[in-house]
């Protein structure tokens, strides 16, 4: 290589780092387009069969730090199965679903640069792909089955997620508690927030680890579902226990959860 083309080379890397640098800057910041349920307001009277299910604790969390703040509440759907199990879709609200954080795309920078561009943002301001194809913020699932005893307690005995290639993932009862022996863990490997991740050993495996009981744990508001799209063939998959064969538990009436106040952020204007 000559003097002259290692100049070049040399003017061309600090021509885009130039470039890229400001950008990445303004494309983190992207609270505008974060999207959140609001608290659901006082629980309203349980079933025994809701209070069952709110007493499981439920843990999420990620062994890779990136963006989106994950819902104060983790919401559910569940079915009572005829052979007397119950099966029950969490559905994880994050704020967003961006590529930056501590992983391999935020430390090359261009590959974040690019996704947040295309999939996360239009030109740094307005929403982009992935707002247009499945809805606000970023919403993903976990379908837990239980046994149910006797008395109505349940144990858990197995879960289905997906990983990051939206490939479904079967977790068995160790694999789910191997982290925490009394509650399960579910996490993500990627930035995209799928929760079918399997090879942590500890707590110090993961990024973040948060945890839910019965006080955050409750069932998914109509109104909520509408306004995030969840319904939509590609918002948490395993999450959907409603489409298999089932009587429903989570709602006690039509009417049960139509009052539920959101916070879903309109694109900006100009």
């Amino acid at each position: 290589m000559g003097c002259t083309d290692f100049v070049l080379r040399r003017k061309l890397t600090a021509l885009l780092v130039a470039i890229a640098a400001p950008a990445a800057l303004a494309s983190i910041d992207g609270t505008h387009l974060s999207a959140l349920p609001r608290a659901p307001g006082p629980r309203g009277e349980r079933t025994v069969e809701q209070a069952a299910i709110e007493h499981q604790p439920v843990c999420l969390g990620s062994s890779v730090a990136s963006a989106g703040d994950l819902s104060d509440v983790l919401y559910y759907r569940a079915v009572a199965l005829d052979d007397g199990r119950v099966d029950v879709g969490y559905f994880a609200f994050y704020s967003e679903e961006r590529p930056w954080g501590n992983n391999w795309l935020t430390w090359s920078v261009f590959p974040a640069l690019a996704v947040d561009l295309v999939y996360s943002r239009a030109l740094l301001v307005a929403p982009g792909l992935q707002r247009a194809l499945y809805g606000a913020g970023d919403v993903e699932g976990v379908g837990v089955v239980y046994d149910q005893a006797a008395d109505g307690s349940l144990r858990f005995d197995h879960a289905l997620a997906d990983d990051g290639t939206h490939d479904a993932v079967a977790l068995t009862r160790a694999q789910a508690f191997t982290i925490d022996q009394n509650r399960p863990t579910f996490y993500s490997q990627v930035w995209s927030h799928q929760l079918g991740g399997h090879d942590a050993r500890s707590r110090s495996d993961l990024a973040y680890v948060r945890c839910y009981d019965e006080g955050s744990i409750r069932p998914l508001p109509e109104a909520v579902a509408r306004a995030f799209r969840v319904d939509g063939d590609d918002r948490a998959p395993p999450a959907h226990v409603e489409r298999n064969r089932g009587r429903r538990i989570d709602v006690r009436n039509a009417s049960e959860n139509r009052g539920a106040r959101l916070s879903v952020p309109a694109p900006p204007r100009g």
